[in-house]
């Protein structure tokens, strides 16, 4: 039977519907809206100066309009933002975590902290992609995620991880790692991962050179990018295979080559453009800490030693556990020299001859969270690495969307772009560290001021996934 309807009750209930606020995200702007942020100095994040006194208009996820405040007129019904004495900038991107250890709830932290995007550097793949359409389908809320998909891992360091008792493990390292024992598996396994939804690919360890080539030559071959840990392979090999970014940093390095000869090779890189994600926090936050502060920042749930420990999983804290037992005087002092001597070097001069060193935290790795800690990695470009404040903060945003082939949407701060912003209330470029005084984040176009920050953080420490582990080997059934 065929039913007909009154058009007019039909265009009413139309109306009704589309008035109805956004119950997705608490204190978020309604979908559909328009929001003006008037008086507002932009930092935009693409080369040209700040503009001061200017009103954005965002109409619906776009910036519709930059310009003077006395000139750009606000739309009738639109959300006025004062942003006297405010600065705006990009949302920041995270270019390393790995969500599946932070878990869901972890999801939220970002957007509390400005961060708008992350690049997930392996983990639990369907379940990664899950999130992900539930963030894209407004069920959800959280950062655009790009994803690598399982690590890809030498099988003897697989085969190493088999032997542990399984009692012991904490990591479910089958959903999250492949193994690639030879040039003959490595082009299998990536025409295999080729035909899956994932962004890039990620090397952790590799069994030996002919294979780490063959992953190098296959992922070419599919035109996917390949980035990773390059751990016992010499740079020049990594630019002969042509391998698209490198996380964490070389070595052994170029020890025994001149200043000059090693800003050759730097320089080589830059020509190719293949960034670098250097992590430093995890060093400074995860390794040169005393053991007896990690061990007790791990065992800390109510965040009374570290009050960002407060909003860490169930599942994160466990792993932590593990880690913090890896965390001796040896290793420390090992590693504090390697830097002092090595890595700070290697990533100034990879900075002056023209790399691309972008910004992310290592999320899951002892003592960093997720969100928080990427301000501290700007702060570390700026107090160790010798960047400006506008260069650490580009490389948190444009930069890292050039990298991500993403910056035709996001980055910067131009009309046309996806409304992903944040609203401080100081001057990052005077001082880096006031990238952590966030007045409003602005999430493809929808608004989140104090209050729904406070909500979010909030929704977080309550999540089921901080009570109990949802993920690991003995997560609770």
């Amino acid at each position: 039977m065929k039913l007909f309807v009154n058009e007019k009750a039909l265009l009413m209930l139309v109306v009704v519907v589309a008035a109805l606020p956004n119950v997705s995200a608490p204190n978020a702007a309604p979908a559909a809206n328009v929001v003006a942020i008037r008086n507002v100095t932009v930092l935009p994040g693409n080369g040209a100066p700040p503009v001061t006194d200017a009103t954005v208009i965002v109409r619906d996820d776009r910036i519709a309009a930059i310009g003077p405040a006395a000139e750009t007129a606000i739309p009738a019904g639109a959300r006025v933002i004062d942003g006297r004495d405010k600065f705006l900038v990009p949302g920041f991107i995270e270019m390393h975590a790995h969500l599946s250890k932070a878990r869901a709830s972890a999801l939220g932290l970002f957007i509390a902290n400005g961060v708008t995007t992350v690049r997930d550097m392996g983990g639990d793949h369907e379940e990664l992609l899950r999130w992900r359409q539930e963030i894209r389908a407004g069920n959800r809320v959280g950062p655009r995620m790009l994803i690598a998909g399982p690590y890809l891992e030498a099988a003897r360091n697989i085969e190493r991880m088999r032997r542990d008792p399984p009692e012991k493990r904490i990591e479910p390292f089958e959903r999250t790692r492949i193994a690639v024992g030879s040039p003959a598996e490595a082009r299998r396994i990536v025409a295999e991962l080729a035909s899956r939804e994932l962004d890039f690919l990620k090397i952790r360890t590799v069994q030996d050179r002919p294979t780490y080539l063959a992953l190098n030559e296959a992922a070419n071959a599919h035109g996917i990018p390949l980035v990773g840990h390059v751990s016992g392979i010499p740079p020049e090999v990594v630019l002969e295979a042509g391998q698209d970014g490198i996380e964490h940093s070389f070595y052994p390095s170029l020890d025994g080559k001149t200043r000059e000869e090693r800003l050759a090779v730097w320089r080589k890189f830059a020509d190719r453009r293949v960034a670098i994600v250097p992590t430093l926090v995890a060093l400074f936050e995860a390794t040169f800490p005393a053991t007896d502060r990690l061990r007790a920042i791990a065992g800390d749930d109510e965040g009374k030693i570290e009050p960002r420990r407060a909003y860490v999983s169930k599942y994160l804290v466990l792993d932590w556990r593990e880690q913090v037992e890896e965390a001796t005087d040896q290793r420390r002092q090992t590693l504090r020299k390697i830097w002092d001597d090595v890595i700070r070097r290697d990533l100034r001069e990879m900075h002056e001859a023209g790399i691309d060193v972008l910004a992310g935290s290592d999320v899951s790795v002892l003592n960093i969270y997720p969100g928080f800690s990427i301000h501290d990695e700007l702060a570390l470009f700026v107090s160790e690495l010798g960047m400006t404040p506008a260069e650490a903060l580009e490389r948190a945003t444009l930069r890292s969307a050039r990298f991500l082939r993403i910056a035709d949407s996001v980055g910067s701060i131009e009309r046309g772009k996806i409304a992903d912003l944040v609203l401080l209330d100081a001057d990052p470029l005077q001082d880096i560290r006031n990238t952590k005084r966030i007045a409003a984040v602005v999430l493809r176009g929808t608004v989140y001021d104090a209050q729904a920050i406070t909500k979010l953080l909030d929704s977080v420490r309550t999540a089921p996934d901080r009570r109990a582990d949802d993920w690991g080997r003995k997560a609770s059934k």
